[in-house]
């Protein structure tokens, strides 16, 4: 038994450890405006949308009851539920719903797309070459 297991060591390789790869961002337009670093995030079970920027757009909010919990436990109700909001990204439209919080504002990335979208466009996140592929827009792209 221990030389069987032996065996099977030899065959093992050692991978080196590798450093956080960063964020995923995707360019993308609203309504006309430039998204130059939506951030993707596959550990968001929503989009969201800071409630300034939903306001510079002119989007029409529903109420909503929701709250949320973020990783440093910090909570905030929802600011309600933009729906079908239109993302333009590569060549396609997407309609995405977005929980609009109030939120500090990050002009660089001030959106994030979470799992349904990611899910909708076909992403496939390459974490060792921090490369974003959106197959179903362009499997090229990004």
């Amino acid at each position: 038994m221990f030389c069987e297991a032996r065996g099977k060591m030899k065959n093992m390789i050692t991978l080196k450890k590798k450093s956080d790869p960063g964020k995923f961002a995707a360019p993308c337009t609203v309504k006309g405006i430039e998204f130059p670093h939506a951030l993707c995030d596959t550990g968001a079970s929503v989009s969201i949308l800071p409630r300034v920027m939903a306001n510079h757009l002119g989007l029409k909010v529903e109420p909503s009851k929701e709250s949320f919990t973020f990783v440093d436990c910090f909570q905030r109700s929802s600011g309600g539920i933009v729906r079908d909001l239109e993302v333009h990204i590569g060549n396609a439209l997407v309609q995405v719903d977005f929980h609009v919080l109030d939120i500090k504002l990050n002009w660089n990335s001030s959106m994030l797309l979470g799992r349904a979208f990611l899910s909708t466009v076909g992403a496939v996140c390459n974490m060792q070459t921090n490369q974003l592929c959106l197959t179903l827009i362009d499997p090229h792209v990004y």
